[in-house]
């Protein structure tokens, strides 16, 4: 198991107040303050800067080539004026740094009140002093949704760099929501850790699926090979073929779904396969070194049953870990509730770790989420740290750096503190030799991307794939495979 560097806890708890929210903070370090928080934004235009904040995970925009982007890029008259005024729209669009400038906005409202803004900095220079990290725990109550509803792991402070991400180091961030409910005891690690990867055929090309594949056979190729983990795959997946792999007294450790998710009219939904007449009942294929994957933008639907998160809820509560690799997955709207979610809606059903998505996805961006976190868990790292390299990859590999705040962590758990799926072994180090025979390549292009000058070299047993939906390859070479 790797070294653990255990991050020093800030717990947030909101309380809402008419025009913002009472904020306790806790720490070690600190004892109990409390401050007042002001509204960041305006609550009228809360729905307006989460979907100005959405257009821009399209890489097409402002530039509309669907339908579909034509209706979530354009703004009425009076829309524009609006963020104009909240600076977040310049040279008739939504600014490229308008996420920058939301979470100024959002530190600013944390730190506006003295007593605030001096809790944080001492417990950011108690952190730096000791070399550890910093662990931010935010806590809603039921009533606290427009709270929740905004982005804070986009907080940034007068810095270079957001909060999260600054100081040299990764910090975490989860949701806890503070539900009156009874929480039922943790869950004893027992056995290998049991996968059930969910992953729609509907709308989802096998180029794709072939390149999540990828990614998550060299994350769990470890753990799979030693007895440490075993993953399940349901196909097709339909509503029917879950209820018949989730086995309510021997439920999965991780559930994996990636596919399609949106939150529309105040309620979040996961689309799963139609099940079809005629066919023969669905199948469970166990896959040790295999899994599956999908696409993440919610363009191509034919064929299946979008399931509200209403019909979710009772299904998926069993599991130690929901993994939502989908659009919109953690949205939720000023006239939502937390029931109405998705990722806060199974937490609240009792999935005491969900990881959603807070805002539409981009393809590159959840494969490379995916690829990142599952590393860490199979390393033995916290849930919270291995989202933490996931959010630093993002941000330094990714041009427009408009995916690293997109994930939402929720848990729900008596104490504070790193989670952990299951404490593994360190896993064997693969040769040079035999990890360059293993490996698989893909490259994709979308959108009209061009793929030029590309030279991919494996062995003859690896797979290498050049895949351009509507672009161009020239000048490609592929030796080996």
């Amino acid at each position: 198991m790797p070294p653990t560097n255990d991050p020093i806890i800030l717990r947030l708890i909101f309380r809402p107040l008419t025009g913002g929210a009472l904020l306790r903070w806790e720490a070690d370090v600190l004892g109990v303050r409390e401050s007042r928080l002001p509204n960041p934004l305006p609550p009228a235009d809360l729905g307006l800067v989460l979907r100005a904040l959405d257009a821009l995970q399209d890489p097409a925009y402002p530039t509309a080539w669907t339908v579909q982007q034509q209706e979530s890029f354009s703004f009425s008259a009076d829309e524009r004026e609006r963020l104009n005024k909240l600076g977040l729209w310049a040279g008739g669009r939504v600014a490229p740094d308008a996420s920058e400038r939301v979470g100024r906005r959002l530190f600013r409202a944390l730190t506006l009140d003295q007593a605030g803004a001096t809790a944080l900095a001492t417990i950011r220079d108690h952190v730096a002093a000791l070399g550890r990290t910093l662990g931010l725990e935010l806590c809603f109550p039921p009533t606290a949704v427009e709270l929740a509803a905004l982005p804070w792991e986009l907080l940034w402070d007068a810095g270079p760099t957001p909060l999260l991400l600054s100081r040299g180091a990764s910090a975490t961030c989860v949701r806890r929501l503070d539900l009156p409910e009874a929480l039922p005891p943790p869950r004893a690690p027992h056995g290998a850790l049991r996968i059930l990867a969910i992953s729609p055929a509907s709308g989802i090309s096998e180029e794709l699926r072939h390149v999540e594949r990828v990614a998550r056979e060299v994350a769990w190729e470890p753990l799979l090979k030693g007895g440490m983990a075993e993953m399940t795959e349901v196909a097709p997946a339909t509503l029917e073929a879950l209820v018949a792999a989730i086995n309510p007294d021997m439920p999965p450790d991780i559930i994996h779904y990636y596919g399609h998710g949106r939150y529309r009219d105040g309620v979040g939904a996961l689309l799963l396969d139609a099940p079809c007449q005629g066919e023969a009942s669905p199948t469970m294929r166990s896959e040790p070194q295999g899994w599956v994957g999908g696409d993440a933008s919610p363009l191509r639907t034919t064929g299946g049953v979008w399931t509200p998160v209403s019909a979710l809820a009772p299904l998926l509560s069993p599991a130690g870990m929901v993994i939502l690799h989908a659009c919109q997955g953690a949205m939720m709207g000023e006239h939502g509730d937390l029931h109405s979610a998705i990722a806060p809606a199974l937490c609240a059903a009792g999935v005491p770790v969900v990881l959603g998505m807070q805002f539409t996805v981009r393809i590159a961006a959840a494969s490379r989420m995916a690829a990142v976190i599952y590393q860490a868990l199979a390393e033995g790292r916290s849930v919270g740290a291995a989202l933490a390299f996931a959010r630093r990859a993002l941000y330094v590999e990714e041009p427009e750096r408009v995916s690293w705040y997109v994930p939402a962590l929720y848990v729900r758990s008596r104490t504070s503190g790193p989670i952990f799926l299951r404490p593994a072994a360190p896993p064997t180090p693969i040769p040079p030799t035999k990890r360059a025979a293993a490996a698989q390549q893909a490259i994709i292009a979308r959108n009209g991307g061009n793929i030029n000058g590309l030279r991919m070299q494996g062995s003859p047993s690896s797979r290498q794939v050049v895949f351009a939906e509507g672009g161009t390859i020239q000048g490609v070479e592929m030796v080996g495979g």
